[in-house]
Parts: structure tokens; C-alpha cells; sequence
């Protein structure tokens, strides 16, 4: 209802202050014009959605203002669909640490395989609201996820939102498990996941977003499970009739960077990341 849209742009809209705040942070990494000719014409993003989307939107208004708060020096370019990648989503940790993607904003499922902290937040009913979300986010589990990520070659800079996931099919109403029996369900290829729905009894199909989309179009699964602010922008309701708002886990993004070309970033900025570090997951 609007009830709820109006929560969702509440949380679209803190979830801008992290990005404003992680762009100013990062602005303060680099020097003077006279170092200009150090950096690339422009710095490669991987995302796995579209600018269509909230997910989207984030990186757009993040490369936005890290090219202002660098007098253009810095231009970062969003690359949707994991094009990068060549959809294999999974992906973006491997190649955003050896170098082949400057950066990411990508969701804690898809590092998970890689980032095993971070497989925390896919614990079914773990995680109960967004207060204990960012909790997490802001306490231990936080700094153990970005420790790990550093250990792997990257650099964390900032949290934001993609939301509690539910899910959605064209067979029948779900109302208990058994109801999940036998349905084909689109699930990301992260073991987790595979291993919840079939403790449930669907049959998970895993398969990247880029091809998510045309196979539940075309009808090749009964349905899959995202967040609201994904199930919109495809206009869900045109092929699934049913829709189950279970909150069963939420999966954070996380903005991402190859440590090595961070660690280029003058030293006398190390004090100052740190110290944003925590304000930048602030929402």
C-alpha cells in the first residue's frame, strides 16, 4: 500500500546519504590537478541490475558525485547485467581483486560464495527488521565482512539496502511450506540458497539475473524470490499471479574497491577512511 512505498523511499533516501557520504569519503582520497595524469579516464562498476532499478539508481548517483566531489578527475562508469562479467554475477569478487573491475556495487550474495562472512545475512529468518540489519551492519559482523574482503584483495567502503526478499509464482498461493512443494523457483547460484529451498521442497533453479528475467517470462520457472525494489521494475505481476511477503532474509549491497589501487590513494587519507568508515553505513 502507500504505506509501504513511502517506507521504501524513506530507506531509498537514507540509503542516499551513505552513497553521499562514501562519494565525499572517496573524494577526499585524491590530490591535486597536478597528479591528474594517475588516474584512468574512467573507472569500471559492475552491477547486475539495470539503472531502472533502486540498486541501479545507487550507482548512478554514486559515480555522479564522485565525479563532482572530484572536479571530474574520477569517472567511474556502471556496467548493468554483469556485462563484465559476462552475467556470471557470482563473479565480481575475482575480478574486481585481480584488477579486471575497479568496483562494484554488489549484493552480499553474490561475494558470499568468496566472502563466507557474509553468508551471515542469508540465514533464513535470522535477520527479523532493518534496525537489526544495520546493527550488524554497523557492529562486528560489519567489520568482520570488510576485514575479510580485504583479505581477498578488496577494499569496503559503504552498505545500502536491496531489501527482505519474497516470493512470487504463477502456480499457487504459498501459505505453508508444503505449499512450495514441486515449484521451479529461480534461485542465485549460491549453495545457500539451493539448500534452503529444498529443505522447503520447491526445485531451486539457479541462474544469473540476466537470464532470470526472459526465463520466467517465457515461463521456464514457476517463479523466483527478490526483493520488492527488483520484483517492480520488471513489472512482476504480468507473469506471477501469487506473491508471498514472508521477509524470509535481506541480502545488503555493499560497495566495493581493488585494494591494491586504493592502497596507490595517498597515505595521509588511511586516518580519515577509517574514521568514516562507520558514518558511511549510517542510514
Amino acid at each position: 500500500g502507500g504505506g509501504g512505498g513511502k517506507f521504501i523511499m524513506k530507506r531509498f533516501s537514507l540509503n542516499a546519504i551513505c552513497i553521499l557520504i562514501a562519494a565525499t569519503a572517496l573524494a577526499l582520497v585524491f590530490p591535486g590537478p597536478s597528479q591528474a595524469g594517475k588516474f584512468k579516464k574512467e573507472y569500471k562498476m559492475t552491477v547486475v541490475v539495470t539503472a531502472g532499478y533502486y540498486w541501479g539508481q545507487g550507482a548512478l548517483k554514486f559515480a555522479e558525485l564522485v565525479k563532482e566531489k572530484t572536479n571530474g578527475r574520477i569517472n567511474i562508469k556502471p556496467y548493468w547485467r554483469s556485462q563484465l562479467l559476462k552475467g556470471a554475477q557470482l563473479k565480481s569478487v575475482q575480478m574486481v581483486a585481480n584488477g579486471a573491475i575497479d568496483c562494484a556495487m554488489e549484493s552480499t550474495i553474490n561475494i558470499s560464495p568468496v566472502i563466507t562472512e557474509a553468508n551471515i545475512f542469508s540465514l533464513p529468518f535470522f535477520i527479523n527488521s532493518f534496525e537489526n540489519l544495520d546493527k550488524m551492519e554497523n557492529g562486528q559482523t560489519g567489520r568482520a565482512v570488510f576485514a575479510a574482503m580485504e583479505k581477498k584483495g578488496l577494499k569496503g567502503l559503504a552498505w545500502a539496502e536491496n531489501g527482505f526478499r519474497q516470493v512470487t509464482n504463477s502456480a499457487r498461493p504459498i501459505r505453508t511450506p508444503a505449499d512450495l512443494k514441486g515449484l521451479k523457483l529461480r534461485v542465485v547460484g549460491s549453495p545457500i540458497f539451493i539448500d534452503i529451498f529444498r529443505q522447503l521442497g520447491a526445485d531451486p533453479v539457479t541462474m544469473n539475473w540476466a537470464d532470470a528475467v526472459s526465463a520466467f517470462q517465457q515461463g521456464i520457472v514457476d517463479g523466483l524470490e527478490n526483493p520488492v525494489g527488483v520484483l517492480l521494475p520488471v513489472k512482476i505481476w504480468q507473469y506471477h499471479k501469487y506473491a508471498t511477503f514472508w521477509n524470509y532474509l535481506v541480502d545488503p549491497v555493499v560497495f566495493f574497491w581493488n585494494k591494491k589501487q586504493w592502497d596507490k590513494f595517498p597515505k595521509e587519507w588511511t586516518h580519515k577512511r577509517k574514521n568514516s568508515h562507520y558514518i558511511s553505513m549510517i542510514r
